[in-house]
């Protein structure tokens, strides 16, 4: 493995993976050289975006002991469709990628049956599917940030930050960090997984200081094609980020943007550098060692939005109900869309098919045909 993720083998690897490991009695053939020839038949970003996904699978199977295309049943399918359910649940994932996902791994073993090595697909049986998540066709029903959400969020994590510093001045990091941290959800259109880590990937650990440009007004982050890509900071981030590194003094530029302050987290760190756990403040202490601490992670924004969509009061929400975290992205989108078209929106959000930004706005499109086709009838 590399950088958290499995390397799929090459196909010359791949013949001496078969020569090796299928030899003897079992002639079973390993998930990563069926993966890697079925990826080598593909090619652009959908090869890239088959290989993440599978090597993702491969994973998971391993942690189930299920490392052959022979292994892999109807019922290893419906497990995976369950666990693509409670990501979903998670708010991880949203119930269209998911379906991808699990599509992605069924093409796998339907080319696995074409080529004569399965006898069927067990993935594609109705028991396996049936735990996986109905992606609506309502773009509408998406939950996004409206106007007014956003401006309800952002004024409560502005005053609670300006408190914060008032009342305890340099230690009033957390606040000022939410402020951060909010306020690039709510205007950049970022991934969560772009700028917070996601601890089933290594390599998505947090945005980092050495990322950001702040004089221009930019960040990079590693996007969803598994690329470093540019994102562009609006005027309402650049503030709050200048105040939180002002506050912080990142010691490294390879410090996390939005370090995490969980005192469990914190003391495992100061282990491993080798210090001994003292009763010093662990916030205080990788300050003043130099010690990096990690960086707050998705299950601890979505938490984080949890208590501030209570605390801020913001409007539209039922009982229970939070600002999700890709509710931030899509409601970057959906202003964009409104107030300046498709292209603009596609631009912000990075997405490589303009049809993915059509489908998540088309409730907008609608109504403006509607809109629009009144005005020709009032004629009449």
């Amino acid at each position: 493995m590399y950088g958290g993720f499995r390397r799929v083998a090459s196909v010359s690897e791949v013949e001496s993976m078969v020569d090796t490991e299928s030899g003897g009695s079992s002639g079973e053939t390993p998930l990563e050289a069926a993966t890697a020839e079925f990826v080598a038949e593909r090619d652009g970003n959908y090869a890239q975006n088959l290989e993440y996904s599978l090597e993702s699978w491969i994973d998971w199977c391993a942690d189930r002991d299920v490392d052959t295309l022979e292994g892999v049943s109807p019922l290893t399918m419906r497990n995976y469709a369950s666990h693509l359910k409670r990501r979903a649940h998670a708010d991880a994932i949203n119930a269209s990628t998911a379906q991808t996902y699990y599509n992605y791994v069924s093409a796998l073993l339907a080319r696995s049956v074409e080529v004569g090595v399965l006898g069927e697909n067990p993935a594609e049986k109705r028991e396996a599917r049936k735990p996986l998540p109905v992606a609506t066709t309502d773009s509408g029903d998406q939950q996004f940030w409206h106007p007014e959400q956003r401006t309800a969020i952002i004024e409560y994590v502005d005053e609670r930050a300006r408190a914060a510093v008032d009342e305890q001045g340099s230690d009033a990091v957390e606040a000022v960090r939410d402020r951060a941290l909010i306020t690039v959800l709510a205007y950049t259109g970022v991934r969560g997984s772009e700028v917070v880590a996601d601890s089933r990937h290594d390599r998505r650990n947090g945005l980092r200081w050495s990322d950001v440009d702040l004089e221009n007004g930019v960040i990079q982050v590693f996007g969803k094609s598994q690329d470093r890509e540019e994102v562009g900071l609006t005027g309402q981030t650049i503030d709050p980020l200048c105040r939180l590194r002002s506050l912080v003094d990142p010691p490294a530029e390879s410090w996390p943007v939005f370090p995490s302050r969980h005192p469990p987290s914190l003391y495992e760190r100061i282990r491993n550098a080798g210090y001994d756990v003292s009763d010093a403040d662990p916030w205080t202490f990788v300050l003043e060692n130099a010690i990096e601490p990690p960086s707050v992670t998705i299950s601890g924004t979505r938490t984080l939005l949890k208590r501030l969509s209570d605390e801020a009061d913001v409007p539209g929400l039922a009982d229970g109900e939070y600002l999700t975290l890709h509710g931030a992205r899509r409601g970057v989108g959906e202003t964009l869309y409104r107030e300046h078209g498709a292209q603009r929106a596609q631009r912000t959000l990075r997405h490589a098919d303009p049809k993915t930004t059509s489908t998540m706005y088309s409730h907008i499109e609608a109504s403006e045909l509607g809109a629009d086709n009144t005005e020709v009838f009032d004629d009449e």
